[in-house]
């Protein structure tokens, strides 16, 4: 705020008569959220002031994008139809032939649609269905400005038991028909930017307040209601079935204000924020006048200029050159400009003054060649693993990532010559495959593909017809059986956000007989460590996170079956049925069996990894530590493991042991947390197990692991945990606990957009900070409204910054630090 008056000259004067009013208009834009900008004002006690405020949002929709909500909110819907909505049309698109909404019933006949224009300027209204290809419409065409460069307020009424079809444009009626009695019943999908018919274009511009009323409105409620929100006390209220403010911010879903609460997928497109001097709605009326004087006097203007000439490089092009000897290999990239054109200088009326001729400076020759690669016959087709990447924008992986899968079930295909793929378009990747010298808990025999591929899932129906009952005869020299089911969920936007946003179950059948059942779904898409990512990483998904692995369901059937016999394999999903809406819905499907030899142990037990102390990114959420290990233990013997004797420490230190128990059927294994245990500086950790069940492994070269140790920050015992929060504390809390699991500081109430500053003070020892986000979208992130907070923690002693926290966090903040 300024602390003395702001002059404003103007360039050019204005008479006044000193008897109209005047009329002064001030936007602003604060820089942040939270942060106010202020002007003095005088209380003159009548209303000669309006202000709107806040951050209002808008639909943005372009081709091929739109938003698209299911049939629930339509049951109700039969003779009587009210909706507006503001619309901005692109002038550089508009007019065209675009579809502004459209209902559509389960026959894909369409119930109700506007085209706001079409490509001929004309607006069409139509609304009511035969039950077959014909419905009611009236038209008009509009001039430009009604649909192109402003914002305007269309609302559509129709009234079957009347027969009649208005248009309002601003609140006036526009244009009427008569003798429209077809009803509007069935609707089953609506979306909301494009049409649903093949090859519908989007509507190219923004739209915003979109509504929908089971009533008439009239004219007076329209225009009483049309710039501001709606309320309880709106006339129609209890009429009002989908209301969509488009002020979410997100990029999956926009929610219904109305009481179906029906969410508006989002295919595509996006909400964005009015810029302030574009505000025109909820305007309120105020005795507060900010200030202003006016003066009057004789001024010598003149308005003056500068030349300068700027010079601005031309866009390079990216050539590469390829070995001759070796056409699809490149042996030099290098940046060229194109030649041999001219340059223009224009004078003030824009007319051509002068010219120079751009010469090139080198010529380059592209020469083709015929040439034969090597042959490969592609016998089969097998996924040894899958990975989804991560959003790009605003990602740094600094040198890298690493990401580390068992592949021992593929053994026998990787060996002589295969051809190993792995799709990609923009990463650069890079593919290790290490090899485990020494004897496998049981040979692989065979692996065998049983369903692969797309498997779509407009219905339950269909997706059992892609993955179809199949015959398969057991070899009879293998001894044990597993199936791997690799499947993810893709596509949104229609009936339950199916299959990417939904959690199905899917089962595996053995002659007609369930043996297994799997629900596909993975919840902790918000803590993944390769964080933050410029989408919506945070979202669980079917069974995937951007930038993360897919796990693999593994289940033994060994006891369901004989070696040597023949059985009916058959994999299915739950029952579902898609409207329509949104993209298609798919589960991309790798089902494998893999057969194997006997156990070659009997009693036998592996450590398979160090979660921590670890320096493997994987496990990067969860290190570095000062108390306790965890380990994964894996019983590789044929017997169930009960017990184990587990040793842990640094290398060249006193060790610790313990005795866990518990029951691990053959293959099984479980994460284990050992006892708290007294850190060094930097090293190395070990840990081996033996004595299983009490009594000697047989294999001992997988009994012993190691990892590097990184042990945490040392903090002074002072400290100041600042959280300033965002809109919606109550997604917040922070815990501290101490080596013992003793809760030693809680806070798990906050008051919105505000700084909290604690102070405390901690004795010598290990302690974990724990901030949560209970709605799992962290405390700045830019798909939601929620606005942006921090969370740093301070030298109490001298007020310095010791961490500041990456806000955009998913779920938790987890870190393990020492005093």
């Amino acid at each position: 705020m300024l602390s003395t008056w702001a002059s404003v000259p103007f360039t050019t004067p204005f008479v006044w008569d000193g008897v109209s009013n005047i009329v002064v208009e001030v936007t602003f834009q604060n820089p942040a959220a939270g942060e106010s900008t202020w002007l003095e004002a005088t209380d003159i006690g009548v209303n000669r002031s309006l202000f709107t405020r806040g951050g209002d949002r808008y639909l943005d929709v372009w081709n091929p994008v739109y938003a698209a909500v299911d049939g629930t909110p339509f049951a109700a819907l039969d003779g009587q139809l009210t909706v507006s909505w503001w619309s901005y049309g692109d002038p550089e698109f508009q007019p065209q032939s675009g579809t502004t909404f459209e209902i559509r019933d389960a026959a894909a006949n369409r119930v109700v649609n506007v085209h706001g224009p079409w490509g001929d300027g004309v607006i069409y209204w139509d609304a009511g269905n035969s039950g077959g290809g014909s419905y009611d419409r009236i038209s008009k065409a509009a001039p430009a400005a009604d649909y192109e460069g402003n914002w305007t307020h269309w609302a559509f009424t129709k009234d079957a038991e009347a027969g009649t079809m208005k248009i309002y444009k601003n609140g006036v009626e526009w244009h009427t028909g008569s003798g429209f009695t077809r009803t509007m019943e069935d609707g089953t999908i609506m979306r909301i930017g494009k049409g649903l018919w093949g090859g519908s274009q989007s509507y190219f511009g923004h739209i915003d307040e979109f509504a929908m009323w089971d009533a008439i409105l009239d004219p007076a409620t329209i225009q009483d209601y049309m710039y501001k929100d709606l309320d309880d006390a709106h006339p129609n209220a209890d009429d009002l079935f989908l209301y969509y403010h488009f002020d979410d911010g997100g990029s999956i879903y926009e929610s219904d204000a109305s009481a179906s609460g029906a969410d508006l997928g989002m295919i595509g497109t996006v909400s964005r924020m009015y810029d302030a001097a574009q505000l025109f709605r909820n305007t309120q009326q105020s005795t507060l006048r900010p200030n202003v004087i006016w003066e009057q006097g004789e001024f010598v203007s003149h308005l003056d200029s500068v030349l300068v000439i700027d010079s601005v490089m031309n866009d390079p092009l990216t050539m590469v050159l390829f070995d001759p000897e070796n056409p699809t290999v490149g042996i030099d990239t290098f940046q060229v400009w194109p030649g041999d054109y001219y340059t223009y200088v224009f004078n003030e009326e824009g007319i051509i003054v002068d010219s120079t001729y751009i010469s090139n400076t080198d010529d380059i020759v592209q020469e083709f060649y015929e040439y034969y690669g090597p042959a490969y016959e592609v016998i089969d087709r097998y996924e040894l693993a899958r990975y989804i990447t991560p959003y790009g924008i605003g990602l740094d992986l600094g040198d890298g990532f690493t990401w580390t899968f068992d592949v021992s079930d593929y053994r026998p295909l990787l060996h002589d010559s295969v051809r190993i793929a792995a799709g990609n378009w923009q990463e650069l990747l890079d593919m290790e495959l290490w090899f485990i010298e020494g004897t496998p808990p049981r040979e692989v025999m065979e692996v065998q593909n049983l369903w692969t591929g797309y498997k779509g899932y407009n219905t339950d129906e269909a997706f059992d017809a892609n993955t179809p009952p199949i015959d398969v005869t057991l070899s009879s020299l293998a001894k044990t059986f597993r199936i791997k089911s690799r499947v993810t969920g893709h596509g949104f936007g229609g009936t339950a956000n199916c299959a990417e946003f939904c959690a199905k179950e899917h089962y595996f059948k053995i002659d007609g007989d369930v043996v297994w059942t799997q629900e596909v779904w993975r919840d902790d898409c918000d803590v993944n460590p390769v964080y933050p990512q410029g989408g919506t990483w945070v979202y669980d998904r079917a069974n995937w996170c951007p930038g993360a692995e897919v796990g693999t369901y593994d289940f033994d059937i060994t006891d369901e079956v004989v070696p040597g016999n023949t059985y009916t394999f058959d994999y299915a999903a739950e029952d579902y049925f898609w409207n329509g809406g949104g993209s298609f819905p798919y589960y991309q499907t790798e089902v494998q069996l893999i057969s194997y030899g006997a156990f070659n142990f009997n009693l036998d037990a592996a450590v398979i990894d160090i979660i921590a102390p670890s320096s493997d990114q994987m496990w990067g959420r969860k290190n570095p530590i000062c108390s306790n290990p965890i380990i994964r233990i894996q019983n590789t013997g044929a017997q169930t493991l009960t017990s184990l004797y587990i040793e842990f420490g640094l290398e060249g230190a006193d060790k610790s042991a313990y005795n866990w128990s518990g029951e691990l059927a053959p293959m099984e294994w479980e994460e284990v947390m050992l006892p708290d245990y007294e850190w060094d500086e930097s090293s190395t950790f070990t840990v081996t197990i033996s004595q299983p069940n009490g009594g000697a492994d047989e294999y001992a070269a997988n009994n012993t692991m190691q990892s590097s140790v990184a042990i945490p920050e040392l903090l002074p015992a002072d400290l100041i945990l600042e959280f300033k929060t965002n809109t919606k504390p109550n997604e917040n809390d922070v815990f501290i606990y101490n080596s013992n699991g003793e809760e030693v500081f809680a806070r798990t109430s906050f008051t919105a957009s505000t700084v909290h500053k604690d102070t405390i003070s901690l004795p010598d020892g290990c302690y974990e900070l724990f901030v949560w986000d209970y709605d799992e979208d962290g405390i700045a992130w830019w798909a939601n409204s929620d606005g942006t907070g921090y969370f740093r923690v301070k030298n109490a002693s001298t007020g310095s910054i010791i961490k500041n926290y990456e806000p955009d966090f998913g779920g938790l903040i987890y870190q393990q630090f020492r005093v």
